[in-house]
This record gives structure tokens, C-alpha cells and sequence, in this order.
């Protein structure tokens, strides 16, 4: 019976054996070449393009399957309708990864953040490598890589510092009393304006967070690019340290506001009192 059936169908089973090798080089040189091509487009999100050399590469693979069934005898129909039945048992039972997968179509579609960007996760930040189906690749500040499964980015909230055209950023100082207030001020205002970077069209805003006996912390708020807010920050402190120390006045420090801490009950509410009856 084997030789009957080698007899019969050996030569189309080595052919799609054959036709099926040939599929898998071809579906991965034209991954790669759609990748290479794509990334070098600049009307083409940097996003996307691993999703569209994975999705030419899967149909490339799926259409020489199915050539191959039909070259053989396969009922290709009644396969694929069993193969959506399995493909709906196997969803169900690998739940996570299907809420991967439409969370990683989510955030391609809806674009809260991009390639090369800045952002900052639930428990991640850092600047986007890349962005997969499943996951999502962040190179973090020390420069270790990533992976964050795309359900904890779709579901949870994300800081995205580099989208802003301008961000607000605040510097403390704490100084001593050696001039009035209003010089103090006027002499960090002309400091910050000189600024390059600064966003010319949104005034700085100075006042008074913390008086002292013998020093005062001012909060200077200033308008900048987002992509050079840290680049701006430390320039402008070295700026506001040796301006402020020419002008005779005291700098002991520069820093960015604390974040007050929230605050905790420390006594127990009373019970309401019981009414008469």
C-alpha cells in the first residue's frame, strides 16, 4: 500500500516539500527587503515597519501552504474551516497572548508613542527601540534593553516626553538675602530670556515657594523644547549659579521641586455617635 501511495502522490508530495523550501527563503528575503526598504521611507512611521515585513512574510508563508495542499489533494476548504475552529480553541486557551497581540494593533494604530521616543511606563522608561505584535522593546537610561509585554502598555497610563512641542519645566534656588526679591528675580529673568533654547513667546514665571531667616527659595518656571528640556536645565542652572554668585548673591542650591509626599492619616475617624432612639 505505501508503494501504491508514493506511487501516486510522491512526486507532488516532493514537489510541495520542494515549492514550501523555496517559499519560507523567499518570504524571508522579502521580509528583510520590505524592512530595509520601508525604515529608508521618511512619509512611513518607523513603528510600522516590523509589522508590515512580518505581515508580507506570514502571507508569503500562508499562500505557498495552501498551493502546496491543493498540488497534493487536500480539501483546502474544509482544512481552513478546521483549522478556524482550532485557531478559536487555541485563543481561548492562550488568553494572554491574544491580549498581547490586539493590544500590540491598538497601540500601532492609535500611536501614543514611537520609535525613538522618550516615554515612561508602569515600571519602564527609557526611549523605544522598537514595537512588536506581542511586545515592546525600551532601552532604558543605563542602557539595559526591555521587552514589556503590550497589555501592561495598553492598559496602564504613559508619559510620552518627547510628543510635546514645549514642556514646563521648574528650577528651585535657594538664595540668600543680600538683594530684594525684585532685583533677584529681574536678574534671573534676563538670565533665563538669554537662553536660547528658551520658548521665547511664553514668559517665565518667578515667586516665592520658602522664606528663611536668612535665605529664600525661588521657583523659576520656564518654556522650552521637550527634546532639550535636560540639555536647557543644566545649561541654564550653571547660568543661574555663576549670574546670580556675580550679582553678589548667595546660591546654595538648585534643584527641581520635591514632590510633596501624600499625606497619611494618622488618627482613626470616630465612629458616628449612636442616635436616640
Amino acid at each position: 500500500m505505501l508503494e501504491n501511495f508514493m506511487a501516486a502522490y510522491g512526486y507532488s508530495i516532493l514537489m510541495g516539500v520542494a515549492g514550501l523550501i523555496v517559499a519560507l527563503i523567499l518570504a524571508s528575503w522579502a521580509g528583510k527587503a520590505v524592512r530595509g526598504t520601508l525604515s529608508r521611507s521618511p512619509y512611513l512611521d518607523p513603528t510600522t515597519v516590523p509589522l508590515l515585513a512580518q505581515t508580507i512574510r506570514v502571507a508569503i508563508i500562508v499562500l505557498a501552504a495552501i498551493v502546496v495542499l491543493d498540488e497534493i489533494g487536500v480539501d483546502v476548504a474544509s482544512l481552513i474551516a478546521a483549522l478556524g475552529i482550532f485557531g478559536f480553541a487555541v485563543a481561548i486557551g492562550l488568553r494572554p497572548t491574544s491580549t498581547n497581540f490586539f493590544a500590540g494593533i491598538m497601540l500601532l494604530i492609535l500611536k501614543p508613542y514611537r520609535v525613538g521616543e522618550y516615554i515612561e511606563g508602569e515600571r519602564v522608561s527609557g526611549v523605544v527601540e522598537s514595537l512588536h505584535v506581542f511586545h515592546t522593546v525600551v532601552v532604558t537610561d543605563e542602557g539595559t534593553y526591555v521587552t514589556v509585554p503590550n497589555v501592561a502598555m495598553w492598559s496602564r497610563s504613559i508619559k510620552n516626553f518627547s510628543r510635546p512641542r514645549a514642556r514646563r519645566m521648574e528650577i528651585d534656588l535657594v538664595v540668600g538675602r543680600e538683594l530684594p526679591f525684585t532685583e533677584i528675580a529681574s536678574g534671573i529673568d534676563q538670565i533665563i530670556r538669554s537662553e536660547p533654547d528658551h520658548e521665547s513667546g511664553i514668559d517665565p514665571q518667578i515667586t516665592v515657594v520658602e522664606t528663611a531667616e536668612d535665605s529664600i527659595t525661588i521657583r523659576a518656571a520656564i518654556w522650552c523644547d521637550a527634546e532639550l528640556s535636560w540639555e536647557v536645565r543644566k545649561t541654564l542652572e550653571e547660568k543661574l549659579r555663576e549670574g546670580l554668585t556675580a550679582a553678589g548673591v548667595t546660591v546654595s542650591k538648585i534643584q527641581a521641586p520635591k514632590k510633596a509626599a501624600p499625606k497619611r492619616r494618622t488618627t482613626r475617624p470616630s465612629p458616628p455617635a449612636d442616635e436616640d432612639v
